[in-house]
This record gives C-alpha cells, structure tokens and sequence, in this order.
C-alpha cells in the first residue's frame, strides 16, 4: 500500500485515510492572500487538464478503503464549468463519493446540472457534496480580493440548497485576524442553506502576511499537513480559543462543526 501511495502521490494524488485529495497544477484565478497553492513543491500552470487520464486511470484503481474523492484542492474546480460536469459524470461509473468545494457565484441553471450528477450519484449508493468556502465576510476586501464577494456566494448556497444539493460551509482557513462578531455573521447568513460547518488553521508559508504584533500575539507553529503531498512544511497559525468560541458560536444556532470536508460527508450519509 505504500508503493502505491507513492505512485498516487507522483501524479499528484494524496491519498489519506480514507479519502484521496486531487491536486491538478491548474492556476486559481482567484489569488485570495492565504493561498498556499503557489508555495506547494509543484509549479502551478495555465490551460492543463483538471485530471489527466494518468490521474483518472489511478482513480480507477482506488483501494477499496478509500470512500472519497476530493476534488479541488489546489485550485477552484467551477473555473471551467462544462469541464467541471465531465469530469463529475467520469467520476460517477468509481462508485466513490466526491466532495467539491466554491468560491464562485454558480446561477440556478447550472446548479440544476449539478443537482442531475448528485441524483445519479445517489441512485448508485453514493453522495455528492458541494462545500461554499466563506471564511471572512467584511474581512474579505483584504484577504479575498480577487473572490466573488461573499454575498454572492451566500447566494450560490442558498440556490443550491433549495435545489436539493447536499452543502456544507467551508469557514476555513479559520483566520486568527477575524473577529467573532464577523464569524457570527457568517453563520447567520448561511444556517438555514446547509447541514453544517467544517474549518481549520491557517497555513502560511511565510509570516510576512503578519504584522509583529500579531506574530506575538498568535501561536505559530511548522507543520507538514498531513492532507498535503509530502516535503511540504508551513507554518499552521492559530488564535488560542478561536476554535472552540466558533463551536460555541455554532453550537448557539444548533449547528454541527466538523474537523473537515470528510468528517461533514459522514455525518450527511448518516442522516440522509
């Protein structure tokens, strides 16, 4: 299993646990300030293949113990949105469940499209998820710039909720300059379009982001993330507490947070 891990990791596939993360090489065109993409050990590049028939080949051959695929985790998967659905209706015939996640503004039209994929993807006895990734919202105009504003985004949710897609929010990288009033926000904005929230630390591969002030005041630490291909240290940034005041803030609107991605599947197929 080793060997074969490593294979999977050479063509930019991260297998961990149960799950294998798709790393693509494909540009973002989003440039949020906290992206780790152009700092991981591979060049990022314009116009390649979201998959490449070596990578879906190797998807093919998952072991049986992965139960899901995660797609985008390098770039923003609805970049392209007719070569998004292609690639969602290939991965259909892996009986394998698939996560997603957005900044984008997606109209109703297109959602409707997904909504058919996730359909199918129920009819085999698996779940497709769409995450909407909202870590800021004033915040946004510094970390975010270049991102739909996250009132579009509010939108792509909720359209995609009534439609029937299974959603969660993605309040991550869970950003230490972020106030629990802005937070707080967030969760009021989106509790009623999906099932629950999933977040985690930032990673900065330089702390020039930060100021001295905040770099005394925030607990920094070097890290190899484990969900991230090997040789890849950054420094995880956290504010002490920031993570349990969010559960507490969730747990005020009697909704779940969730470790990850991952663990938010699980507890959808629970309860579906």
């Amino acid at each position: 299993m080793n060997f074969e891990k490593d294979i999977y990791e050479q063509n930019g596939l991260k297998i961990d646990r149960n799950r294998v993360l798709t790393y693509s090489q494909l540009n973002c065109p989003l440039e949020c300030r906290y992206c780790f993409v152009d700092d991981l050990n591979f060049n990022q590049k314009r116009k390649v293949a979201y998959l490449t028939q070596e990578q879906q080949g190797l998807l093919e051959k998952l072991p049986e113990e992965v139960k899901l695929i995660m797609l985008g985790c390098d770039t923003e998967f609805f970049q392209s949105k007719q070569a998004a659905l292609a690639i969602l209706r290939k991965l259909l015939a892996l009986r394998k469940d698939v996560s997603v996640i957005t900044k984008f503004w997606l109209p109703q039209s297109f959602l409707e499209k997904v909504e058919e994929i996730a359909n199918e993807f129920s009819r085999n006895g698996n779940i497709l998820v769409v995450s909407v990734s909202l870590p800021c919202m004033n915040s946004a105009k510094i970390w975010e710039s270049g991102a739909p504003r996250p009132e579009k985004r509010i939108k792509t949710l909720q359209l995609a909720h009534l439609l029937g897609l299974k959603n969660l929010v993605a309040m991550r990288p869970l950003l230490p300059s972020v106030c629990n009033a802005e937070l707080e926000e967030i969760i009021c904005a989106t509790k009623d379009f999906c099932a629950g929230y999933y977040s985690g630390p930032l990673y900065l591969k330089s702390l020039d982001l930060l100021t001295a002030e905040e770099r005394a005041l925030f607990a920094i630490e070097t890290i190899q993330p484990h969900w991230m291909p090997e040789g890849n240290a950054f420094y995880r940034v956290e504010r002490m507490g920031q993570a349990e005041e969010l559960a507490q803030l969730l747990n005020k609107y009697g909704k779940p947070l969730f470790e990850g991605a991952a663990e938010g599947i699980e507890y959808l197929k629970r309860n579906l």
